[in-house]
């Protein structure tokens, strides 16, 4: 067979001058007959210098030269050889002692097994600059034979033709050595390796050496002896049928910065079979091996052979071409710091079978054709860190064994299935991921030819914060622990589970569509979690569920309850979220409301829904015993049993109402009437001004505090509020008829606490229980406003007073749910008018009754938005308040020209309609009494001429369940 070599270019240059060779044709010699030769040459025990030149010949058996008996050959100058003789040698060094030099010398032999170099039983070749080509069966191109012989190759070129003609042949040489560096080797005969060496105790050192075969079952490099092989920054390639790259079946082959080639049918790249006594081991750094062909593995060890690899890649092209294979008891193969990519159909990542170990270490496996990442087969795989993926299949495939996956390992498959279990062995498989591994996709039996259903066979444990994301029918036992997390996928069913320090948690759902996990044995947890997803409706709401199948649920479980929809309502006997068939059972305190649940009420154990609280209820509300149950109406009280017995009457259960839409409620009451006020509050001109001159101008600042309380319908809300409310006259001027007016600019910053109390059932205390919502408001308000005075000495005569103010404010709702902040905003116009008539005079005292009216425009906007307790919405509103009042003031002289005025108000509040928001649709409502009568005692004294301060108090109330009282001192100066 005579193949080229097209993957096999010259190193640097070296060997442009064989390149005919390269092609893999006869040297363009002429005949022997046409040249001028000399005879053979030998050293019998002598030293001998060979002149430069032509030597040839065509005797059997007989080399052209020849050193024995400790003779010495060597060369002086450019010397071609020439042998047609079956059986001989270019050059033969046979005996301890004998020695051959090579320089600058071609070989060429014709005849039936003549090789080109020839070394028997001690003797030793030196060849630099050389080339041997041979074109004949069983013609080596250099050959040992017996032991501690010697050969050294530097800058050559092997080229053989033949059946069996290996490029270097070392046979029964114990002790031998084999030195060879910049050197191409190249054989295309059947069976023709690279390089052999059979038998043991053999040393070889190659170095910048490549080797490449063209024939049928030709090895770039076998080994079927006991020796040792060191290779460098070399490159093996092999073209046919089961010609191997690396194949040892006793020695150790240690390979740096090598290139692996093969492109035939079943051409593995590295191959340690062990089929003697010593282990077979190929230890590979910096390597990278491909292949081509089908069924042509990257690396194999068999029977006990060891195969490790550093820091290099392996890549596979052809069908079943795995990346890699351990096989049989005691095989190892150990990839670290690698990348593995394979092609074909059914061309597995990595693969460990009857009884083989494989180890991956940071090493990335890829496959893009169907097949599995990995293969387990009654084997062992153990993956630290790197990833285990397929394109288009699952990534393992196992029926029988173990698999470790450890240190951030990654593993996935392309099909959605992250193991496959041929389970109808019966050959138990165990899945370990630890230490942060990631794992994705569903763990399933393989269906068996006959259609049966064999039981799972698999167990998985997770540890030490790893996760999987699948479902399974497949898994006979689960564990997780040390922060753990397995998440549902798709409805599922497992064995036994133990969860310790670690959840199971439901993927979020799909259009609402749920899930469910069945154990069919016994689940047990300590300090575990149970995250699903539930529509927080009536009993019919879709949910994601536990069942337990006949086993028990013990230990203690926290459900973390992740809400899906729904609007909050009264359930009868409520959700179900852990079921149990056919005899299960679940202890008391096996399970228990998590507080990272949606709407968790901190304190309380419940779940907040669109104004509804769910509680974790074992047996529900009238449901199975050992079923648990989110259930939105306050237990019951047990009742006296009458006596005579009576039958019960069947009522609803009532509902069991939130506090946080009356905090958001008087958040919003709170907003709008924060910049209400009237005249007499902002500005209460109490001074005299003389009948001339212009009238008084004045910059003033009150500060306010309030305290509200409300209660009934099962209700409390209560509320502080202060304020500080400033302002400047900016103009003043008279209005030609004795009257004044005044325009001013004003701001106000204003906050209020609110507290909302409602009785709740205390999950945590079994009780009914007060819970508390805390809602604050504060903010700014801005605005304009202009009065006018009917008489210039404003204590009487009539008076008109406008505003209008525009308000930010910052929101929030806290207590036993989660804090909620959001923006408001308030527009706010007021028109007033008022008469003041004095009624009592003596003196400096003067006293005037004053009717008055207001009617005041709010609007108040807040965003929808969701909230801990769900979707809030419909805050806005615009509101109208009036006020019908009458003051009594009066005024009387102070030492040194001051005054003092006392007064007394009574004012009859009406509005605004009941305010009211959605929460999750659920509509609820709130508002001060629509009519309320206020009450106001204060006065107003002078400081100085220009100087004057208030103060006053009020209350505010309905006579039954609504209160406010109210205190102000101001400050005025005026000019």
């Amino acid at each position: 067979m005579n193949r080229k070599f097209p993957f096999l270019p010259a190193r640097n240059g070296r060997l442009l001058a064989h390149s005919a060779l390269l092609a893999g044709t006869a040297l363009p010699w002429p005949a022997l007959a046409q040249l001028d030769t000399g005879d053979a040459q030998q050293a019998d025990g002598v030293v001998h210098a060979v002149a430069p030149g032509d030597y040839a010949t065509d005797v059997t058996g007989q080399p052209v030269f020849e050193a024995i008996n400790g003779g010495v050959l060597t060369t002086t100058g450019k010397t071609r050889l020439f042998s047609t003789g079956n059986i001989a040698a270019g050059a033969s060094a046979r005996g301890a002692g004998s020695r051959i030099e090579l320089r600058d010398v071609a070989i060429r032999t014709r005849g039936g097994s003549s090789t080109g170099i020839d070394i028997r039983r001690g003797g030793s070749v030196l060849a630099e600059r050389i080339s041997i080509d041979t074109d004949s069966d069983y013609a080596h191109g250099a050959s040992v034979d017996d032991a501690d012989g010697t050969l050294d190759i530097a800058d050559g070129l092997i080229v053989t033709r033949g059946k069996e003609a290996a490029g270097i042949a070392v046979n029964f040489a114990a002790g031998s050595t084999i030195g060879v560096t910049d050197t191409l080797v190249l054989t295309s005969g059947l069976f023709a390796y690279g390089m052999t060496i059979s038998y043991d105790g053999a040393a070889a050192t190659l170095t910048r050496t490549d080797i490449g075969t063209a024939g049928d079952y030709a090895s770039a490099l076998y080994l079927p002896g006991a020796s040792s092989v060191a290779f460098a920054d070399s490159r093996l390639e092999t073209g046919g049928f089961a010609a191997l790259g690396v194949d040892t079946r006793a020695s150790r082959v240690d390979l740096d910065r090598i290139r692996v080639l093969t492109h035939g049918e079943s051409a593995h790249g590295l191959y340690a079979s062990k089929e003697y006594a010593e282990t077979p081991v190929i230890a590979a750094a910096d390597s990278f091996v491909t292949t081509a062909g089908a069924r042509s593995i990257g690396a194999i060890a068999r029977l006990g052979g060891q195969v490790s690899m550093t820091h290099g890649g392996i890549e596979t092209r052809g069908e079943r071409a795995y990346g890699a294979l351990s096989s049989g008891t005691g095989s190892r193969v150990v990839l670290a710091d690698m990348a593995v990519g394979t092609h074909g159909d059914g061309a597995t990542g990595v693969q460990a079978s009857a009884g083989g170990t494989l180890e991956l270490r940071r090493t990335d496996v890829r496959t893009a054709g169907a097949a599995a990442a990995a293969g387990v087969h009654d084997g062992m795989l153990d993956v630290d860190g790197g990833s285990l993926v397929s394109a288009r299949h699952g990534a393992l495939d196992t029926s029988g064994g173990t698999i470790a996956l450890r240190n951030g390992a990654y593993a996935a498959g392309g099909n959605g299935v992250l193991m496959s279990v041929r389970a109808e062995s019966g050959t138990p498989v165990m899945l370990t991921l630890d230490a942060g591994t990631q794992a994705a996709g569903d763990i399933v039996n393989r269906p068996p030819a006959d259609g049966s259903s064999p039981p799972p066979v698999a167990e998985v444990a997770l540890s030490h914060a790893s996760q999987w994301a699948g479902a399974t029918r497949a898994v006979r036992a689960l564990s997780l622990d040390g922060d753990s997390r397995w998440t549902v996928t798709a409805d599922s069913t497992v064995g036994s589970v133990a969860l310790n320090d670690s959840a199971i948690a439901f993927e979020t759902p799909d259009a609402g569509a749920p899930r469910t996990l069945v154990v069919t044995g016994d689940y047990a947890a300590r300090n575990g979690k149970l995250i699903l997803h539930a529509t927080l409706h009536d009993d019919a709401s879709p949910t994601d569920r536990l069942v337990i199948d006949g086993g028990r649920a013990s230990g203690d479980t926290g459900i973390v309850v992740k809400r899906s929809g729904g609007d909050g309502a009264a359930t009868a006997v409520g959700i179900p979220i852990v079921e149990t068939r056919n005899g299960g059972t679940t202890d008391a305190s096996a399970f228990v409301l998590d507080a990272a649940s949606d709407g968790y009420r901190r304190g309380f154990g419940t779940l907040s829904a669109g104004g509804y609280d769910y509680m974790l209820e074992r047996g529900g509300n009238g449901g199975h015993a050992e079923d648990w149950y989110l259930v939105s109406a306050a237990r019951p009280q047990p009742p006296v049993p009458p006596d005579p017995p009576i039958a019960p009457e069947v009522t609803p259960p009532p509902r069991t109402a939130a506090p946080e839409p009356d905090a958001y409620l008087a958040n919003a009451d709170a907003a709008a009437a924060m910049a209400v006020h009237t005249l007499h509050q902002r500005d209460d001109r109490s001074l005299r001004t003389d009948a001339s001159g212009s009238p008084d101008g004045a910059v003033w600042l009150r500060a306010e505090g309030q305290t509200t309380s409300m209660s009934g319908g099962g209700r409390s809300v209560s509320g502080n509020g202060r304020l500080i409310h400033a302002g400047a006259d900016l103009l003043r001027f008279g209005d030609g008829l004795g009257g004044t007016v005044r325009i001013g600019a004003m701001g106000m910053y204003g906050s209020q606490t609110n507290w909302s109390t409602r009785p709740l059932w205390n999950a945590i205390e079994q009780r009914i229980a007060n819970a508390t919502a805390r809602g604050s408001v504060s903010g700014y308000n801005v605005g304009l406003y202009g009065t006018w005075y009917g008489n210039r000495d404003i204590l009487s005569g009539p008076y008109v007073d406008a505003w209008f103010m525009y308000g930010a404010y910052a929101n929030s709702v806290g207590g036993s749910l989660a804090a909620d902040s959001y923006r408001s905003r308030t527009v706010t116009g007021s028109i007033e008018t008022g008469y003041s008539l004095p009624f009592y005079e003596q003196g400096d005292t003067r006293w005037f009754v004053e009717p008055e009216a207001q009617f005041v425009v709010t609007d108040y906007r807040a965003d929808a938005h969701d909230t801990a307790g769900g979707r809030l919405e419909g805050q806005g509103a615009t509101d109208v308040l009036t006020r019908l009042g009458v003051r009594v003031h009066g005024v009387t002289a102070m030492p040194r020209g001051r005054e003092l005025r006392p007064f007394l108000e009574a004012n009859w509040w009406h509005g605004p309609g009941s305010r009211s928001l959605t929460l999750d649709r659920n509509a609820f409502s709130f508002s001060v009494p629509r009519d309320r009568i206020a009450l106001r005692v204060g006065a107003t004294g002078q400081v100085s001429r220009q100087f004057s301060i208030s103060a006053s108090l009020g209350v505010e109330g309905n006579l039954s369940d609504y209160s406010m009282v109210k205190g102000q001192i101001a400050a005025q100066y005026r000019w």
